[in-house]
């Protein structure tokens, strides 16, 4: 049975709240997680708390984010004893955060300094707003090669059906993910759920609970080559990526998520029209998923026999 262990060598957190909760993640990125570890530790916010979680990695990660926790008492290092999935990790990391608003954070990627403070006070300025985020810059190696993404996209549309339907035809890289929200609003959610796709699901069930704001300062870095960036993966390093043990968990993905999509449209208290319009959505989506469906129902039959 997977369980989590915090490191003995972490302080004790301090007895105030931060203002902000950064979740790290992080499997064999021994590679990458200085860096990433490094700035934000440099944020001009400095009342954070960074939950750092190694998903039983195979190389030096833990050893680093051990010397971190020595040196920081802000950090809050977890071991995972087995590897319990990319989304898994996402998941266990928030369940430690303390402070108002919660960011997820890659061990691959960069933040420019100001960004949780830009974030934060736009949350603090904005109470419609759930999560806000910067503008991207992707790149590949070293960090001063980069090229601007140009597909960063705000929903705060009025009407929240129209923010979740926006969300399914609009969020092309799930930039957003990495930005700041308001943790008692993620609270509501289900979080990132064990299937591919779960990470927009949660980003379409925030937009039924408030605004997602846009930054136009390119504050959010993120690395993308096939190590790291689930997009650029193989198909079977995606399935290994969520299910590094194939169990009866990695089966019917794609029913998972229309499940997660219609749990969404029923418990973010929407009226029953707004709630109806919003389910309407989802079947329609899921008309168009009929292939992703079958294939599910095949594989599934696939691995009962192979069983």
């Amino acid at each position: 049975m997977s369980s989590t262990s915090p490191t003995p060598r972490t302080p004790a957190p301090s007895l105030e709240r931060p203002v902000v909760s950064v979740g790290m993640p992080a499997y064999n990125a021994a590679q990458t997680i200085r860096g990433s570890i490094d700035c934000l530790l440099s944020q001009t916010l400095r009342n954070l708390e960074l939950i750092i979680s190694d998903n039983a990695s195979t190389d030096g990660t833990w050893d680093i984010i051990d010397e971190y926790a020595r040196k920081d008492p802000r950090i809050i290092a977890i071991r995972q004893r087995d590897n319990i999935g990319a989304n898994g990790n996402y998941s266990a990391v928030f369940s430690k955060a303390r402070g108002r608003y919660f960011k997820w954070a890659s061990s691959n990627d960069w933040c420019a300094p100001q960004f949780l403070e830009r974030c934060a006070a736009h949350l603090d300025e904005h109470p419609e707003t759930v999560l806000v985020s910067p503008r991207t810059r992707l790149f590949e190696g070293a960090l001063d090669r980069f090229t601007d993404y140009e597909r960063d996209v705000s929903f705060e549309q009025a009407d929240p059906v129209d923010r979740f339907v926006a969300v399914g035809t609009l969020l092309a890289l799930n930039n957003v993910l990495n930005g700041v929200a308001r943790t008692e609003v993620l609270a509501r959610t289900r979080l990132i759920e064990h299937y591919v796709g779960a990470d927009t699901v949660l980003i379409g069930h925030l937009a039924l609970l408030g605004k997602i704001s846009l930054l136009d300062e390119r504050y959010f870095y993120r690395r993308m080559d096939q190590q790291t960036a689930t997009q650029l993966m193989s198909a079977e390093a995606l399935a290994r990526h969520h299910y590094p043990t194939r169990t009866r968990r990695s089966l019917f993905s794609a029913w998972r998520r229309v499940g997660g999509s219609l749990h969404a449209a029923v418990s973010s208290g929407l009226s029953t029209t707004d709630a109806l319009r919003a389910l309407r959505w989802v079947l329609r989506t899921t008309y168009w998923s009929a292939g992703e469906l079958r294939r599910d129902v095949a594989d599934a039959i696939a691995y009962s026999v192979r069983r």
